[in-house]
């Protein structure tokens, strides 16, 4: 009986008998060696089954969310240009633009990261004045994966460095 193969290396057609099964022998088209199969190591044919359409349809519709989703959340962590040139809030008299905590830790933090100490400073005193809803502000902000857009561009070893600074532990 003979055995057919192809040979690995450049693809010929091989043919020798039974009896060099399973063993290595020369190419005779590259002079490569090759194992020559046992009937046993063919392979059957693969049983294919017919692709349901629909479920094909819902992959390729799932994959497309999945997609857009990705690129929404990519497009969250980038900091647009007008906002990155937002000019930060001046203060009102008596009252801030983001008279929130968390407000104020930001533009503290913005203004550590521009060098304008002097408006940090009196940031932070104000900040200071109330030390536990500081500690809890800083804590959300620390512990959030995605930071606010205006903070996103300081790098986070930095910030943190401030926030420590804005503790009194840094």
């Amino acid at each position: 009986m003979t055995i057919e193969f192809h040979c690995s290396h450049c693809g010929k057609l091989v043919r020798t008998t039974e009896e060099n099964a399973g063993k290595f022998g020369k190419c005779p088209t590259c002079h490569q060696s090759v194992y020559i199969p046992t009937p046993s190591d063919e392979l059957e044919p693969l049983r294919l089954t017919p692709v349901d359409e629909g479920a094909e349809r819902n992959r390729h519709r799932l994959e497309q969310e999945a997609r857009e989703l990705a690129q929404k959340l990519r497009d969250e962590t980038d900091v647009p240009p007008e906002v990155a040139k937002t000019p930060l809030p001046e203060p009102v008299g008596d009252v801030r633009l983001a008279p929130d905590m968390e407000g104020m830790i930001t533009e503290y933090a913005v203004y550590m990261s521009l060098g304008k100490l002097n408006e940090a400073q009196e940031l932070a005193d104000e900040i200071r004045q109330d030390l536990p809803r500081a500690d809890e502000a800083i804590q959300r902000l620390v512990g959030d994966e995605l930071l606010p857009p205006r903070l996103a561009k300081i790098p986070r070893p930095v910030l943190l460095k401030f926030l420590r600074q804005l503790r009194g532990s840094g």
